[in-house]
């Protein structure tokens, strides 16, 4: 007689019942396996936790009961709904309706609440299962993210002050882009009719004009003195605040070194030279007559040699002997200004070429803000040479190198 497909279910039914009952080292296999996730449950460093549709919670990891600081996991298992553990109980329904609503739910923020009534930030992923009952229940991880968040907070904040200093030091470089521009434009402007003027007094003096008294005339001498010094001042801005912004370029140029630097330079300090009874000697070395190639705009050079006979004038002292040398090496000229005296104590040596740098070594000037010295540094030295203090047994001398430039 022919089986029916039911009667041959329930015949395998009976077997695989039989089966169980005389094999139970199926039985064993199962529960090992159950005894292997019970473990791998526990050991997730992050809460795991099982709930019902109604919200009992029906499993929960170590992890867990740690992190709401109950005492063990039965006690936790006791709460009547998960919903306590949510600090808005609104949260939890909504987390509840998108889960069922979607089957799964990814990195759910919400705030939840400790036994003793603190409190976190956390972040839930669950999946939506249904039973074989027909029942639906719910898987998943909850973590604290907590610091997380407090770091991603100190990020955002780090991140907007960064952008303030940036816009702040953006407006400050545009500032200070006006400032040094309109301090260019006033020392050009300014210059200029400096320059007519001392071309002006320059022919009173020859008599183009007609003769004057010896006092007049000792007067527009004076007077043209005065106007040489302010050159001077003006050229030492524009090139100041030019060596502050420009990047400088190091084209090959033709001067003078006497007619074009020296000379013009000596006559700006004449009347401090005079006044201080200082000796000019040339003799360390001569200066090549004619043009010669360097690295270097005149502009740049005349502010380099102002400031070195003004410091050697300053620290020489009344009665000092300064001298000025020039030496061809090639690739590469050698110059110095040196002036007798007490050399500059060795305390002070490493400072004299930084910025806002005075040395009060029994000069009689203290005027300034300890700023030339430091900018002839960087003028020389973007122009691909350098400068340096040598002291002497009698005096002070700074040696300067300079390129002849592209060849």
């Amino acid at each position: 007689m022919t089986k029916t497909s039911g009667e041959g279910s329930s015949v395998n039914s009976t077997i695989f019942q039989s089966e169980m009952s005389v094999h139970p080292q199926i039985r064993d296999s199962f529960q090992s396996l159950d005894m292997k996730y019970k473990r791998f449950f526990d050991a997730v460093g992050e809460t795991r936790f099982v709930s019902s549709r109604n919200g009992r919670l029906l499993d929960v990891n170590k992890a867990g009961v740690d992190l709401f600081r109950f005492d063990s996991r039965d006690e936790m298992l006791q709460l009547e709904s998960v919903a306590v553990l949510f600090c808005d109980p609104q949260e939890g329904r909504r987390f509840q309706e998108r889960l069922e609503s979607e089957g799964f739910v990814k990195d759910f923020e919400v705030e939840m609440k400790r036994r003793d009534g603190t409190s976190f930030t956390a972040c839930i992923t669950a999946t939506l299962w249904f039973e074989d009952d027909g029942s639906l229940s719910c898987d998943g991880i909850l973590r604290d993210v907590t610091e997380f968040k407090q770091l991603y907070q100190a990020y955002l904040e780090a991140e907007k002050q960064n952008r303030e200093l940036s816009e702040s030091e953006r407006r400050i470089r545009g500032l200070n882009e006006d400032i040094l521009n309109m301090l260019m434009i006033m020392s050009h402007d300014i210059r200029g009719p400096l320059v007519s003027i001392a071309a002006t007094l320059k022919l009173l003096l020859r008599g183009s004009f007609g003769r004057m008294d010896e006092s007049v005339w000792n007067t527009v001498q004076e007077l043209l003195g005065r106007v040489r010094h302010l050159i001077g001042i003006a050229e030492d801005c524009l090139g100041r605040a030019n060596s502050l912004e420009v990047t400088l370029r190091n084209d090959r140029n033709s001067v003078d070194l006497r007619q074009d630097i020296i000379d013009p330079v000596l006559e700006e300090v004449s009347n401090d030279i005079e006044l201080a009874g200082i000796t000019i000697d040339n003799r360390l070395g001569a200066i090549p007559a004619g043009c010669i190639p360097i690295s270097m705009k005149m502009m740049w050079l005349k502010a380099v040699f102002r400031n070195l006979f003004k410091n050697a004038i300053k620290y020489g002292g009344k009665g000092c002997r300064i001298a000025f040398g020039f030496e061809d090496h090639g690739g590469f000229y050698r110059l110095n200004v040196y002036n007798s005296g007490t050399p500059i104590p060795e305390e002070f040596r490493d400072r004299l070429f930084n910025k806002f740098s005075r040395i009060d070594c029994g000069a009689e000037k203290k005027d300034g803000f300890g700023m030339g010295l430091y900018l002839i540094r960087e003028i020389v030295r973007k122009h691909g040479g350098d400068i340096w203090y040598e002291a002497k047994p009698d005096g002070s001398d700074f040696i300067l190198i300079l390129s002849k430039g592209p060849q």
